[in-house]
C-alpha cells in the first residue's frame, strides 16, 4: 500500500488520484503553497507557471490574483491534466489560465516566457534535478523569480512513503543546486521545523 501511495504522489492517476489523492494533497499542501506564492512578489500582469499543479490549489489562487496576466500549469500526469481542464474550463475559456502536459526536464515553452515559475513538492521525483532547474531558468524572463517548495530530508525520512522513488534534499542542497543551475540572489526560508511537516522554500532570480 505504501508503494502504491508513493507511485500516486509521483504521478497521480485513475480514480484514486482524482477522487482521493488530489483533495488530500490540496489540504496537506495548502499552507506551503500559500507561503510559496507569498514569496513570489506577484503582480496582476505577471505570466506565472506552476510545475506539477496536482489538485489545482495553486492555479486556483493564481487565477484570482492575476487580473491582467495568465497562470499556466504543466503536469506529467495525463489524468491530472484532464481533470484540470475540466475543473478550470471557465478560466481557460476566458484566457486567464492554460493547462498542458509536460515534464520539467523538457518544458513545452519558449525561452523567457514567464515572470515567475514555482513548484511545490515535485523536486523529489525529477529524473535530473540540475536539468529541471536549468529548464526553469530557461523559461524565465531576465530578472524573473523562481521558487521551489518542498519538505526537508529530515522530515521526509520519518515517513515510509519516502522510501520509494523519492530523492530527498536539505534546504542547503536545493540552494546549492539552484546556484549551479545559474540562479542568483538565492534565498532560503525554512519554517515550521518543530512540526510534522516543515516548509522549505528556496527562491532565486534568473
Amino acid at each position: 500500500m505504501v508503494r502504491f501511495i508513493a507511485s500516486q504522489l509521483r504521478r497521480p492517476h485513475g480514480w484514486f488520484g482524482s477522487l482521493v489523492l488530489s483533495p488530500v494533497m490540496n489540504r496537506v499542501n495548502g499552507q506551503i503553497v500559500e507561503s510559496t506564492l507569498a514569496l513570489l512578489q506577484l503582480r496582476p500582469e505577471h505570466q506565472v507557471l506552476e510545475i506539477g499543479f496536482g489538485g489545482g490549489l495553486g492555479l486556483r489562487r493564481l487565477a484570482r490574483l492575476l487580473a491582467g496576466g495568465r497562470a499556466t500549469g504543466v503536469d506529467i500526469s495525463p489524468d491530472v491534466v484532464r481533470d484540470g481542464e475540466r475543473s478550470f474550463r471557465r478560466e481557460i475559456a476566458a484566457g486567464r489560465l492554460r493547462i498542458l502536459g509536460g515534464e520539467v526536464s523538457k518544458l513545452p515553452f519558449s525561452d523567457a516566457e514567464f515572470d515567475r515559475v514555482f513548484t511545490v513538492n515535485t523536486i523529489y521525483f525529477w529524473p535530473d534535478t540540475l536539468q529541471g532547474l536549468g529548464e526553469i531558468r530557461r523559461v524565465l524572463k531576465n530578472g524573473g523569480l523562481a521558487a521551489v517548495g518542498l519538505r526537508s530530508r529530515e522530515k521526509m525520512e520519518k515517513h515510509a512513503v519516502s522510501r520509494y522513488n523519492f530523492r530527498l534534499f536539505s534546504a542547503e542542497e536545493v540552494a546549492g543546486l539552484m546556484k549551479q543551475a545559474g540562479f542568483r540572489d538565492i534565498k532560503v526560508q525554512h519554517r515550521d521545523q518543530d512540526r510534522v511537516w516543515d516548509e522549505v522554500i528556496v527562491t532565486g532570480r534568473r
